[in-house]
């Protein structure tokens, strides 16, 4: 009777083992299971965009909720702190092994894929925001570590890192009086118009420069509120 009762008990034993087991494995705790996000960066396009080789194929990945001047759009050129940004990427990520996280959006309306990218335990949006290459720029749904990016921000921003301690070049002050005036400054190319006191919006060229009086008067000019300042 007792060798039996030992026999019940192992038996038991092997169940709840086995069960745990299966378990962990569906719970994606087993070996590998993010290895389909694994990817290779093959190439830097600029500071907040690049190209992986991703479970065999090439793909353009948008870094999500970041936002560093440009270096290769096709009407707005170098932006001041462009080229610096995009260095950086390129110095950090260039032929590294990272990890992609998704949002609720997997990819935006030009195809890319939508990404926070891992390198090793280091999440480089934010590194980004926090050294001073990016400024914040949210789209939602996609805004799972708005939270950590405004506070990088922040950091990067009060102790003059990067763009926020970029010193431009003394331009004239406009002499129309509707543009001192004006409380919205738009740009003609992005068509995002801004707070005058927006550091990307600063950058825009005065070739480029297209001033409102209010917020309505922009939208029904087509232009869009930038994502930084969200004026």
């Amino acid at each position: 009777m007792r060798n039996l009762l030992y026999l019940k008990r192992n038996h038991l034993y092997s169940l709840l083992l086995a069960c745990l087991l299966v378990s962990l494995l569906a719970s994606g705790c087993g070996s590998g299971s993010n290895d389909s996000n694994t990817a290779r960066v093959v190439r830097v396009v600029d500071g907040d965009t690049i190209e992986v080789s991703l479970n065999g194929t090439t793909e353009k990945v948008r870094l999500i909720g970041v936002d560093t001047p440009e270096t290769v759009h096709p009407t707005i050129g170098v932006e001041p702190y462009g080229k610096e940004a995009s260095n950086f990427t390129k110095e950090k990520l260039t032929d590294q092994t990272v990890k992609l996280e998704f949002d609720v959006e997997e990819r935006d309306r030009y195809g890319r894929l939508l990404a926070y990218v891992w390198l090793d335990e280091e999440l480089f949006n934010e590194v980004l925001l926090k050294e001073g290459y990016a400024q914040l720029a949210t789209y939602p749904p996609n805004v799972k570590y708005v939270e950590r990016f405004k506070a990088a921000q922040k950091e990067a921003r009060e102790a003059g890192r990067g763009l926020w301690g970029y010193v431009e070049e003394p331009q004239d002050e406009p002499k129309d009086t509707d543009c001192v005036s004006a409380k919205y400054m738009g740009n003609a190319n992005s068509k995002k118009f801004h707070y005058p006191d927006c550091p990307s919006g600063k950058r825009t060229k005065p070739s480029n420069q297209v001033w409102f009086a209010s917020k309505q008067e922009a939208l029904d000019a087509g232009y869009e509120p930038c994502g930084s300042c969200n004026p």
